[in-house]
């Protein structure tokens, strides 16, 4: 009779520690910050030495005229499957406060090294742009710009 009194109890206490080791694995997972609207990863990049997939980071920052910042990275992939970020860089092209950037919805985002965006200036309706980027090695990249279809 005892050890059914204590049961509910044990009951209780485990489901407390099983909790507070759920919330805490909650809190060591990745935290992406509250301003970061899209986080998207696909295409591929290789050097001579190694290789792995782009990854962009797009912020979306303002109140009327919303502008964004971009950031490109470079994840290598080892050959366990690893991943680590090789080089990430500040797009500062589409970073200047004169671009909304978004992923382009029309087609596909990457293609290889190649990253397809569009991009609006926020004080024009009018100045839609499709957005090129080629990743190059890692830490580098070269933009082309074309007129909006």
């Amino acid at each position: 009779m005892k050890t059914m009194k204590s049961f509910p109890r044990m009951l209780v206490a485990g489901l407390a520690i099983a909790s507070a080791m759920a919330v805490h694995a909650r809190a060591d997972g990745a935290v992406v910050p509250p301003q970061v609207s899209t986080v998207a990863t696909g295409g591929d990049w290789n050097t001579a030495r190694t290789g792995g997939a782009l990854r962009v980071i797009i912020v979306h920052e303002g109140f009327e005229h919303v502008h964004s910042k971009l950031w490109l990275e470079w994840i290598s992939i080892g050959e366990r499957e690893e991943r680590r970020l090789a080089a990430r860089v500040l797009v500062k092209e589409l970073s200047n406060g004169f671009s909304s950037v978004r992923l382009d919805d029309r087609r596909e985002v990457f293609s290889g090294s190649q990253i397809r965006l569009r991009a609006a200036n926020p004080y024009s309706a009018e100045d839609n742009q499709d957005v090129t980027i080629e990743a190059g090695k890692p830490g580098q990249y070269k933009i082309v710009l074309q007129p909006a279809r």
